[in-house]
C-alpha cells in the first residue's frame, strides 16, 4: 500500500506539488513553499541531524505506488524522545495513508529503542487525531502555542 523512502533534496520537485494546495495549511500553518523554499529546506533536513547535534532529524516521503503523497517526520532527542508529525496532501486524504505511514514511522521509532513519542496538534483537527489514536497517541491536554500535545509511552 505505502511505501517510506528516505527524505532527498530532489523529492521538492515532486513535493511542492504534493504540498501547493493552500487549505492545507488550515491546521498546521503557514503557507505553500516555493521550490526554492523547499530545496533549501530539504537541504537541511537531509542532513539528518541539527547543528549542535543535540537533534537527530528523520525525514520520509510517504509513496504509494511510486507516487509521493505527504511525509512523515520525527525529530528524536537524545535516542529517547521523539516528535512525530505527519502530513498528506488533499488529494490523497481520507483514504488511510496517513495512519499507514505514522502507524509505519512509530514502529521504526519503538525498533529503535525510542520510548517517548510525542506529537502537537491544533485542537479539532480531526483527522490528525484519529491518526494519533490510531498509532497509540493520547491527548494529554497540555498546550503549547495552541497545539495539544498527544503521548505515548511504552507500555513497560
Amino acid at each position: 500500500m505505502i511505501q517510506l523512502e528516505p527524505l532527498r533534496v530532489a523529492d521538492a520537485a515532486e513535493m511542492v506539488q504534493v504540498l501547493g494546495a493552500p487549505e492545507l495549511y488550515t491546521y498546521i500553518g503557514g503557507r505553500p513553499p516555493t521550490l526554492g523554499e523547499l530545496t533549501e529546506q530539504y537541504r537541511r533536513q537531509v542532513l539528518g541531524r541539527s547543528v549542535d547535534g543535540r537533534e537527530e532529524w528523520l525525514n520520509w516521503i510517504v509513496r504509494v505506488d511510486g507516487t509521493a503523497v505527504g511525509y512523515v517526520q520525527a525529530t528524536v532527542h537524545e535516542g529517547a524522545r521523539a516528535v512525530v508529525a505527519w502530513v498528506i496532501g488533499l488529494p490523497w486524504q481520507g483514504r488511510g495513508y496517513a495512519s499507514a505511514a505514522a502507524t509505519e514511522l512509530v514502529g521504526l521509532l519503538r525498533a529503535r529503542g525510542v520510548r517517548r513519542i510525542e506529537a502537537y496538534i491544533v485542537p479539532g483537527h480531526l483527522g490528525s487525531e484519529r491518526v494519533a489514536e490510531r498509532v497509540g497517541l493520547a491527548a494529554t491536554g497540555h498546550l503549547s502555542e495552541g497545539e495539544q500535545m498527544w503521548l505515548a509511552l511504552p507500555a513497560d
